[in-house]
């Protein structure tokens, strides 16, 4: 049994046993598993951090060794790490009790308590404000080489973090959680529950770490001269040098970032299809021989039944919006409110041959309409997609949507001068989009101006609608995510090529090029 109490611990546990107390402290829950607990309590006036471990059981232990990884038993490991961490001077958390006692490795009861860092902001936190407000180039800049700095001294000490993402880094910030950017970064490394602490680390796992935090940042708009800035200050030596010196560690690094990338984007598209093409909480489905309808049961009411049973005699009633040979696009009133009817035709017999086994674009604008909307971009709110089958073979397909109120940004923007409001407002709603499409690897397909709408909302603010999202989709690989990024970036230029407002929307575009 091994046991070490801070004097305010020791002065409140004298009489108790110290892991039966442990064990009935309750507070604020952060994380709890079946053989881990986490929480924030108080004691005394302070608050402190509190992890719980009950045993992994054998099956964990076993499963480490056969992938040549020595398994975390308890807390004993970040009660270690701890203690390397402030030897190296790295701000890091304060252990203020610890405890470890049991024989069976596999059932050994331990506990770890710190005191609570604050005032303190997640690094993940703060990268994600960067979508609506860019930091200063200082900050930045100091923020990568202290990250960089952090990251070296770990490594060169043989101290391997194995969870080393923006999350585990702590910002210290003002009193009010603000982050003032006119000071220099003081950043704290937490969650050290499955550091390795080794006499040798082996390159794999300095990839690993830098890999994960690679993956974390992927999102938050680094350019290559950050991440240039960042193998340099790692390194210690000139980029020329460490690019050569160092070229597999680094090809290493992006490729497993987007490893983890492309596997965690996998999850999220598998999680939405059950959600949206199956009876969920938010769809509902309906299917036979020769149809198969889903609704959005958020918005619908028995009244919409028609759409699915005589969508076409609707249509018949509505006001045309665009009637060509592959759609025909119609706006109705029904139950009290305004949705557009889109129809996809089969213009001749040899296109509808083709569409026989592949799924139609009703189906895909019905994904990407709820995909669009967990990335938190506004797109009009999806009702019904319904098609017309023989068994698996597809036939016509309609999309429902809400009807958006608003112009388009063509007929907004078109005789606006470049410096109005109008336009600075403009660019910034689509510098927005533009990082959330690059955020969750989404492509648009067809960036005209006439489907982006500009609309203006109750609370006085304009909100940017996305229409058309018949070829949206998500491109996993980041080859092509880069190939047809940049595609609609360039044919969103194209709108304004001949434009006064054209140096502008380069630059804008020029500035998520430099991204990718």
């Amino acid at each position: 049994m091994t046991l070490y109490l801070r004097e305010e611990f020791a002065e409140t546990w004298k009489d108790q046993d110290a892991f039966l107390a442990v064990d009935n402290l309750q507070g604020e829950i952060f994380r709890e598993v079946k053989d881990r607990r986490t929480f924030r309590f108080e004691l005394a006036g302070r608050s402190y951090f509190a992890k719980i471990h009950r045993g992994v059981g054998w099956l964990e232990i076993f499963k480490n060794f056969l992938s040549l990884r020595k398994p975390v038993l308890g807390a004993q490991n970040e009660w270690q790490a701890i203690s390397a961490l402030q030897a190296l001077h790295i701000p890091t958390m304060s252990a203020a009790a610890f405890g470890e006692r049991g024989a069976n490795p596999a059932r050994r009861f331990s506990f770890l308590i710190t005191d609570e860092l604050k005032p303190v902001i997640s690094l993940e936190t703060v990268c994600a404000q960067w979508d609506k407000k860019r930091p200063s180039f200082a900050f930045k800049k100091n923020l990568v080489l202290e990250v960089a700095r952090l990251g070296r001294l770990l490594h060169t000490n043989k101290i391997c973090h194995r969870d080393f993402y923006l999350c585990h880094f702590l910002l210290r910030c003002t009193a009010d959680g603000g982050v003032d950017e006119t000071v220099p970064p003081h950043l704290s490394i937490i969650d050290l529950h499955r550091a390795l602490l080794q006499p040798a680390l082996l390159s794999r796992w300095i990839e690993k770490d830098i890999a994960g935090l690679y993956f974390s940042a992927l999102d938050i708009g680094l350019t290559r001269t950050d991440l240039f800035r960042f193998i340099k200050a790692y390194s210690g030596q000139s980029l020329r040098v460490a690019l050569k010196q160092q070229a597999g560690l680094w090809a290493a690094v992006e490729r497993k970032a987007h490893k983890v990338w492309q596997r965690d984007l996998r999850k999220k598209e598998r999680r939405l299809r059950q959600r949206v093409y199956k009876n969920s909480a938010c769809v509902g489905k309906q299917q036979s021989a020769t149809q198969l309808a889903l609704f959005n049961k958020t918005s619908w009411t028995p009244a919409l039944q028609g759409l699915i049973d005589r969508p076409d005699e609707l249509m018949k009633n509505g006001v045309m919006l665009k009637d060509g040979d592959s759609t025909t696009v119609v706006a109705v009133t029904l139950d009290g409110r305004e949705w557009v009817i889109k129809r996809y035709n089969l213009k001749n017999p040899l296109y509808a041959i083709s569409r026989l086994l592949r799924p139609s674009r009703a189906w895909h604008c019905w994904a990407s309409a709820f995909r669009l909307a967990d990335a938190g971009i506004a797109t009009p709110a999806p009702l019904l997609m319904l098609e017309k089958r023989w068994g698996p073979l597809r036939r016509q397909a309609w999309f429902v949507s809400e009807r958006v109120a608003g112009q388009d940004v063509l007929r907004t923007l078109e005789y606006e001068l470049p410096d109005s409001a109008a336009w600075l407002q403009a660019l910034d709603l689509f510098d927005g989009l533009f990082r959330r499409m690059r955020q969750h690897r989404l492509v648009h397909g067809d960036m005209k101006a006439t489907n982006f709408i500009l609309q203006q909302q109750e609370d006085g603010q304009t909100r940017l609608q996305v229409l058309d999202l018949d070829a949206t989709r998500i491109e996993q690989r980041k080859w092509r995510f880069k190939k047809y990024f940049t595609r609609d970036l360039r044919r969103f230029y194209a709108n304004w090529r001949h434009h006064d407002a054209a140096a502008r929307v380069n630059t804008l575009v020029s500035r998520f090029m430099n991204t990718l």
